[in-house]
Formats: structure tokens, sequence, C-alpha cells
């Protein structure tokens, strides 16, 4: 059989949003299936796109310019459409892609009108951003039409159903994303060689919009946290708001408080030198983060956002705030420094309680859904 993969992605050449599909293609490759990709074309490509076409998949760029002039025009122009895509390959199914629920899904037209089974796998939504009454005709029958829509939590789902207000009860269904740690990893608890200072890792790109990073500073401004021996380490890569951040410290004076990591390939590194994650985040599909520091035996202090509030248990295996406000994440942090001397129990616990609650094989039940649509 063969399989279209359609991505909406414009705003840069690969992200997150893309993994859990890219990595269920290259399973249905080793199967002897047929992978045909549409991408959004860049002045370069990523080296998953390559391998999926070195391994025989079919790439179609989408909007590539034939000059330089056209290549900063087609950024801002309006997308071409995909009905050439499906004429040309003929998939048998389609899964279609996004990393944000505003994207523009026109392909899901494409598919209903040649009768191409299709599934739609959002990977976040958000209350920042509502669907223009003009436009909802075209996202409900988009989402309708869908043989599944796949979301990363049902908190996701909830927000769309609102956000389109629509019911998706016939076609919706929830998947996990792949993590980048060994799901048995035992990872030791940091040796704190005398000091009773407590180490945390906030993990994810520093964009204050979506992670919060700003509300950590506001939280960490006041006396209480200065007084106290707890340091917060900033690692991930800048998505804009990093000199805010800088500043930010240097404004409230706590460069002894909050530092930075940088990237760190390897996941383990971080929870190697961390004894537990900060995530203020305003909004999320479901975070990876908060599964790999699970995995390694780390607690998170987070928002209940995604699958937060399924993953752990409140106050056992990892402390929830109810909104990402400064109040609200420093009630959430204060509980969990009310039992800092069980800290390493309460990771062990958010170890035991995701192995419970998130399969081992993400890739392989996704891939089994895109399967499913070819009846």
């Amino acid at each position: 059989m063969k399989f279209g993969f359609y991505s909406c992605m414009s705003g840069m050449p690969w992200g997150g949003s893309e993994v859990l599909w890219y990595k269920a293609a290259k399973q249905l490759q080793r199967m002897d299936h047929e992978v045909c990709v549409s991408f959004k074309w860049w002045p370069y490509k990523a080296f998953q796109l390559e391998d999926l076409e070195k391994h025989g998949a079919h790439l179609w760029l989408r909007n590539k310019p034939k000059s330089k002039i056209k290549a900063m025009v087609s950024r801002f122009g309006p997308a071409e459409t995909a009905e050439s895509w499906i004429t040309t390959h003929r998939p048998d199914a389609v899964l279609i892609t996004l990393g944000y629920h505003p994207d523009q899904i026109e392909i899901a037209d494409a598919c209903i009108r040649n009768k191409v089974p299709y599934a739609i796998n959002l990977q976040c939504a958000s209350s920042f951003f509502f669907i223009p009454a003009d436009r909802l005709d075209n996202y409900r029958r988009w989402y309708s039409n869908a043989d599944k829509v796949l979301f990363v939590s049902d908190e996701n789902r909830h927000k769309l159903e609102n956000n389109i207000a629509l019911r998706l009860d016939e076609n919706a269904e929830i998947v996990s994303n792949p993590f980048n740690v060994d799901y048995n990893s035992d990872v030791p608890w940091p040796e704190q060689n005398g000091q009773q200072k407590f180490r945390v890792a906030c993990v994810g790109r520093v964009h204050f919009q979506s992670k919060g990073q700003d509300i950590i500073v506001d939280v960490m401004k006041q006396d209480k946290w200065k007084k106290r021996p707890i340091e917060v380490t900033f690692y991930g890569h800048d998505q804009g708001n990093k000199g805010q951040l800088e500043s930010l410290i240097e404004m409230h004076g706590l460069h002894d408080k909050l530092k930075f990591g940088g990237y760190v390939k390897d996941v383990k590194d971080i929870w190697a030198a961390n004894h537990a994650l900060m995530l203020p985040s305003r909004y999320e599909g479901a975070p990876l983060v908060v599964t790999e520091a699970m995995l390694c035996g780390r607690f998170a202090i987070t928002t209940n956002l995604g699958r937060n509030a399924e993953l752990m248990d409140d106050n056992v295996s990892g402390f929830i705030a109810e909104g990402a406000t400064v109040g609200l994440f420093d009630e959430a942090l204060e509980r969990a420094w009310q039992k800092r001397e069980h800290w390493q129990q309460i990771g062990q616990l958010a170890r035991q309680h995701i192995r419970e609650r998130y399969p081992e094989d993400p890739i392989g039940e996704y891939a089994d859904k895109i399967l499913a649509l070819v009846k």
C-alpha cells in the first residue's frame, strides 16, 4: 500500500511536531509499504526528509521557487493546491499533520474530492487563537470528514472542539509522541556533595508565549525564593526571547538563581545534574520533556495542560499549577518545596507512574492507526 504524509509546517524547516509522523513513515517503509511526502520547500532539506527519500519515499516540495526573488515572495504568498499531489501519487490513505490548530488544511478537500481516506494529527491547540467566523465551515468540514482525528491529549481535543464549536465523538483518538530516552532509563540521583542546594531544570525552547520562562523569573525574584537554596537552569534553543530572559535576570539580580545550560543533545545528561523539572507552560500539546523527566526518575512542577494531570498525581508524583500565572505557579512550587526532603522518592514514583500510563512503543501504535485507514 502507499501512504501519503502531508505536513502543514510552514514556519521552519523542521520541528518537534514532525517527529511522530517521520518515525511512523520509517516504520511503514520497513514493512515494505510505499511512502510519499508533501512538505514545504526550504533552501535546505531536513535530514529526516533526505532519510525518507533515501529509502524510497517520493518527496514533493511545495512552493519551490525558481529564483531567489520568488523564494522570498513565496514565503508570504498563498499556498499551492494539493490536488496535483493526490492525483499524481494516488496514495491509499493520507496523514495530515498540524503543529498548531490554526494551520490551513485544504489538502483535506483534495482527499474528500478524490475519495482518499485521511487522518488529521493535531500536535498542539491553544486558547490564544480562535478560528475566524468566516472560516469555521472550512475547519468543521475538514475535521468532521476525517476518518480519524488524532490528538496528543484530551485537553487539546477539548480546546479544538471549543474553538470550532464541533464535537468529534466519532473520529477522535489519542496518540502518544515518541521520547528520546530509553523506556527503562534509571538515571542516578544527582549528588549534592554536602550542599543542600536543589537544582531544577526548565527544558524547552526559550519562548515566553508557550513555555512561560518569564513566570519563573517573576516567581524567583520574591524574597523567599532568593533566600532558599534552589537554582534553576534553562535548557533549550532560543526561539525569540532569550535576550529578554537575560535582561530580566540582570534586572532582578538573579544570576545566582537562574542560569543557562544551552542545548543538550542527550536528555539523560540534564537529569544527571538536576532534581526536578520546572515548566510553567501557557499552552502545550503534550510536553515531551515531562514524559522524559519522569522516565528518568524526576518529577515535574508544571501547569495543568496537555496530559500532565493524566501522567502524574498532584502532590504525589508531581506538582500541578491550575494556570500559568505567577500566583498559581508559586503555590505549586511552594508545595513542592515543603516536600523537598522527599524529592528523590517523589521522582521514583514519577518513574513508576509514567510506565503505567504511557506506552513503550508509541510509534508502533501510531503506525497501526495509519494502517487502519485502509479498510
